[in-house]
């Protein structure tokens, strides 16, 4: 006789466990999705930004950037951890209060920018090995 844990579960008091088992992998299926719908926003505000110039608040973790001109952008509390931003004009752009730590800036000018409260921990401007 096959071993068929479905059935063994279904017969017996355990019965209410396989419930709990697909309900908790359904759970478990949304909430990744939600995370993946979360995770594509970053890209969509990075076009945006380009655009617009404006993403006060805004999350963009990790994003990649190059070839931009954000000159005047609005950038204040802006979440640019572990960005990558190459050859892109940031001139009189506000990044007040911004998170810049462990970014990377190459070919960025920066002149007029204001970083006043913007944290830079670890991160670095320029080609650095």
């Amino acid at each position: 006789m096959p071993f068929e844990l479905g059935s063994i579960l279904r017969h017996s008091t355990l019965g209410g466990f396989g419930t709990v088992v697909k309900t908790i992998g359904r759970a478990l299926g949304l909430a990744l999705v939600i995370l993946l719908l979360h995770q594509a926003q970053t890209p969509l505000r990075a076009v945006s930004l380009r655009i617009t110039k404006s993403c006060a608040g805004c999350r963009l973790r990790a994003v990649h950037i190059s070839n931009a001109d954000l000159a005047g952008a609005d950038l204040r509390n802006a979440d640019l951890r572990w960005a990558r931003l190459e050859s892109v004009n940031l001139n009189g752009a506000n990044l007040e209060g911004a998170n810049l730590r462990h970014a990377r800036l190459y070919d960025v000018t920066t002149k007029d920018t204001n970083f006043c409260g913007a944290t830079l921990m670890d991160a670095a401007k320029g080609y650095c090995q």
